[in-house]
């Protein structure tokens, strides 16, 4: 018919039972210990302190330009504020100039007289 029954490869599959047997730990070699880690290395491009560990002079000019782009930064959030401190005021004054206008009423209306 071709068919077959699936038979067990081994005769005893307690298989913890015979690696810790006396007769297969006799022949096997010590537990070898494990290599130890390395740490990975740092790149310098990126980390201050491993380019530090190369160049200090190098790793201090980058920290003294971030100090300086962070003045940089903050300056011009101040400029940026008053402007727009400066720009909200005219802003103000253009919408008052506006309403002025507006109740005026047309230009034409009374003969060009500006009340």
């Amino acid at each position: 018919d071709g068919k077959r029954i699936p038979t067990a490869t081994m005769a005893n599959a307690d298989l913890a039972r015979i690696i810790n047997s006396d007769e297969v730990q006799s022949v096997l070699n010590p537990a070898k210990e494990a290599p130890s880690k390395h740490a990975p290395k740092r790149n310098p491009l990126r980390s201050v302190s491993a380019l530090e560990a190369l160049d200090p002079y190098a790793a201090e000019a980058r920290r003294s330009a971030a100090r300086r782009d962070e003045a940089a930064k903050k300056s011009k959030d101040k400029r940026a504020e008053a402007r727009k401190v400066n720009h909200q005021k005219f802003k103000k004054q253009g919408d008052d100039f506006y309403a002025q206008i507006s109740k005026q009423g047309e230009v034409c209306e009374n003969g060009f007289v500006i009340e």
